[in-house]
């Protein structure tokens, strides 16, 4: 199953230029079975793609990206309607954690040499200690910045996601997550994640999307 974890749109993220309706009508096109919807610091954008996905017949999958003072993370599972501008870190673990839910760094190693360069080796080993998986293809990082985070996911064993990151239509789908098995609901996309059955993967790397133009 190929989902695209990391989309905004532009009902709750100002930065995105990207129609709810447009973006499910694009991903099934370009061959996707699922989207999330991941909102910067709230949820409404995911609610709103969300019903019309069930409109549309297309599964859409409810995350936010949260700002924290270790960095961005994608939480799926346990997500407030809205979140301040900066959420302590362990304030977020917390939450999540009583939640059921999962919490993931996004693009992690990008304008950096990674976590223990910019937290420092207490705080980073904390993070990595308290993280499900790691997001290792990321649309808006360079190929070097995602090699990095593969490096760490693969030196503490965590699962590596992908995602376009994508704020405009061409850029959906240009890296995603392959999972093993299908997912109808959030609680299975949160169980798929923790279980590390699923790999990232850009979609030049996936046969059915390698016709697609809408990446290109």
């Amino acid at each position: 199953m190929l989902v695209d974890l990391h989309v905004h749109t532009s009902v709750s993220s100002p930065c995105s230029q990207i129609e709810p309706r447009l973006l499910i009508r694009a991903a099934a096109e370009m061959g996707l079975d699922a989207l999330c919807v991941t909102e910067h610091e709230e949820l409404e954008g995911a609610e709103v793609a969300r019903r019309l996905g069930d409109e549309e017949g297309f599964p859409v999958f409810r995350g936010v990206e949260v700002y924290t003072d270790m960095g961005d993370m994608l939480v799926f599972g346990a997500c407030r309607a809205r979140y301040p501008v900066t959420t302590p870190f362990v304030e977020l673990l917390e939450e999540v954690r009583s939640g059921g839910g999962v919490i993931i760094p996004c693009h992690p190693c990008r304008g950096s040499l990674g976590f223990h360069h910019a937290l420092g080796e207490e705080r980073a080993e904390f993070l990595l200690s308290n993280v499900d998986a790691i997001e290792v293809r990321n649309g808006g990082s360079t190929p070097e910045s995602n090699l990095a985070a593969e490096a760490y996911a693969n030196r503490y064993g965590l699962p590596g996601v992908g995602g376009s990151d994508a704020h405009f239509i061409m850029q959906i789908g240009r890296c995603l997550t392959v999972f093993e098995r299908e997912i109808g609901s959030e609680e299975e996309l949160v169980e798929e994640i923790r279980a590390g059955r699923c790999r990232a993967a850009y979609a030049a790397e996936v046969e059915r999307l390698r016709t697609s133009t809408l990446w290109r």
